[in-house]
């Protein structure tokens, strides 16, 4: 499943097998592309879609399989991603071997359980359950200092951080692409807005079609594109809202930098990050961004100089936001210069020379230095 918790993921197995680390990696069976092959490092367990959400596979692992196939790996250090049936795997291969667990948090299952199951009842209870989970680990990984107090407050106190990068050189404003923009219909004079992310009822897209609705046609030269894949696409084309188009899923890598750098705005309404990866992609490719200040987003950005914030969930200061942004060139360009300054600041190196000096001290303890 293509998500920013996938994409993070997959990025770690390549920064540590880069840095020269060995890597195995287990996960659900998701269905293939005809003659592509798995990567070397996964082991697949067998899974079936979620009954609650179907883009997502559950995974049903056998035990005794993973532990025997980790057994001959020998790992230093088991990192368990997940908080469900795979992450209980994790702990119980962890317990086997003898070895320390790293738990990372990555999704805010209370704007989840709220927003699209209506059970956000379930939160105190669920609560238990994670911090049982948690308290398993040696630390818990947070994407943000706003989500780490999130969980802090939460009863989950052994936290630390593992933030996000970005690859400058790949996330570029010299990607913009004239052909790409005539596949929308957006000529050199006309507006292209973006989203770029999981098209699905959490993100919030409902409301952004209400916002641009209610633009009508101020801004009848401006196409609104929708890049990625999720369960809300055929209801985003039974709705028909005028200049509004599905790109669908574009492949990590080139496509996708030109999707980014090839757009003049970017906007994103969702309140259930815990990092925003997208934003930060669409900062370093030179875009000015209208975003819901909600979320982990708000800690890389800043009203007025690289973002423009707007109220969470409310669907005029979504309108009257993007009506601002796309009405004032320069504002646009201020915010866009902003926005490439806050992205050139986080590097991936850092990050992951980080994390691996945290998996060290986990395995072998701190280096402690002492005054001559």
């Amino acid at each position: 499943m293509v998500s920013g918790v996938g994409v993070t993921l997959v990025r770690l197995a390549d920064a540590l097998m880069a840095r020269g680390h060995h890597v195995r990696v287990y996960a659900p069976s998701y269905p293939m592309e005809l003659g592509v092959r798995d990567r070397a490092e996964v082991f697949r367990v067998p899974s079936v879609p979620f009954f609650l959400y179907r883009d997502v596979q559950w995974a049903f692992p056998r035990l005794k399989n993973v532990i025997e196939d980790a057994r001959g790996f020998r790992p230093d250090l088991v990192h368990v991603a997940t908080e469900f049936s795979l992450g209980v795997t994790g702990l119980k291969v962890a317990r086997a071997l003898d070895v320390p667990v790293v738990a990372s948090a990555h999704t805010d299952y209370e704007q989840y359980a709220a927003k699209y199951y209506g059970v956000g009842w379930a939160i105190r209870a669920g609560w238990h359950y994670m911090r049982w989970f948690y308290g398993q680990a040696e630390t818990v990984l947070c994407p943000t200092r706003l989500f780490e107090r999130h969980m802090n407050r939460r009863g989950v106190h052994h936290t630390g951080i593992w933030s996000r990068g970005i690859d400058a050189g790949l996330f570029h404003p010299r990607f913009r692409s004239d052909a790409y923009r005539s596949r929308f219909g957006a000529g050199e004079r006309d507006l292209l807005v973006t989203y770029v992310g999981r098209i699905a009822r959490e993100k919030n897209l409902d409301m952004l079609l209400d916002a641009w609705e209610l633009l009508g046609t101020r801004h009848h030269n401006a196409q609104l594109v929708l890049v990625g894949r999720g369960p809300l696409e055929d209801d985003i084309r039974r709705r028909a809202v005028p200049r509004v188009q599905l790109a669908g899923l574009l492949p990590q890598g080139r496509e996708l930098a030109e999707a980014f750098a090839s757009a003049d705005l970017f906007v994103f309404p969702s309140t259930s990050e815990t990092f925003g990866n997208v934003l930060l992609e669409a900062m370093a490719s030179g875009l000015p961004s209208v975003v819901a200040a909600a979320g982990g987003v708000l800690e890389m950005t800043r009203h007025g100089d690289n973002s423009w914030l707007v109220e969470p969930d409310d669907v005029d200061a979504l309108r009257a936001g993007l009506d601002r942004l796309m009405s004032d060139r320069a504002l646009r360009l201020q915010l866009a210069t902003g926005a490439l300054a806050t992205a050139r600041g986080r590097s991936w190196d850092r990050v992951y020379d980080r994390l691996v000096e945290d998996y060290r001290n986990i395995v072998h303890g701190p280096i402690v230095t002492r005054a001559a």
